[in-house]
């Protein structure tokens, strides 16, 4: 383990020097009493939670469930592979946020496929926060206004504006109009459609042979 010390300024070690010889503890000892006393010094955000309570608009249990809470959603907030938010491959309609979509074709060969989202509703309902493992996409809106956040980034995409999202990135999207109509294009599919389609027999590879027999 790596140890790590603390650099004092030269005022501070003098006087803990100095403080070391009238009560007869060592430097060290001072040190951890003071970083002892310093850690029990409320955090901001310990003291709102105080006043509040105080004010009898929350109680200490609320406080303690809403941070379970919270905990909970932030270890959910990011779904792998997108199988939560890509609608079946038999073309059937999935709800997802403010958007329902459906998978509009799979190429043959396996290497592709498209999906067709559409605005259901006015509430800008975003759908959940996920990324990809293999999978890139681009988006096309035809018509409307999408807010695409992407990473860090959030982006204000209209009508005939694309956008790539590559693998292992977390992204989502919310339609921001009731018209908004949005193509989405995989490559390679999620799984789900894979299994669909099946897998292609490998083909066997062909040996060609010399005159006389010989290879």
């Amino acid at each position: 383990m790596k140890i790590q010390h603390l650099v004092l300024d030269n005022d501070v070690h003098k006087a803990l020097k100095a403080r070391k010889k009238k009560v007869g503890v060592t430097v060290k000892e001072i040190g951890n009493s003071a970083l002892r006393a310093a850690l029990l010094v409320p955090t901001r955000q310990e003291l709102i939670v105080e006043k509040l309570v105080e004010t009898g608009k929350i109680t200490r249990k609320d406080y303690d469930q809403a941070v379970a809470a919270a905990n909970r959603t932030l270890k959910s907030a990011y779904t792998t592979t997108g199988e939560e938010v890509t609608p079946p491959p038999d073309g059937s309609l999935m709800t997802i946020g403010s958007w329902q979509g459906r998978m509009i074709h799979l190429s043959s060969d396996g290497v592709f496929h498209m999906f067709v989202h559409r605005a259901r509703d006015g509430k800008k309902t975003p759908s959940s926060m996920h990324q990809h493992s293999e999978a890139h996409s681009w988006t096309l809106v035809v018509q409307g206004k999408v807010l695409c956040r992407i990473g860090k980034e959030e982006r204000i995409l209209g009508a005939s504006e694309a956008v790539h999202i590559p693998p292992e990135v977390p992204h989502n999207s919310a339609p921001l109009t009731r018209n908004t109509v949005m193509l989405t294009l995989m490559a390679p599919p999620e799984q789900s459609a894979r299994d669909a389609l099946g897998t292609p027999k490998a083909k066997k590879p062909r040996t060609r042979r010399t005159k006389g027999g010989g290879r």
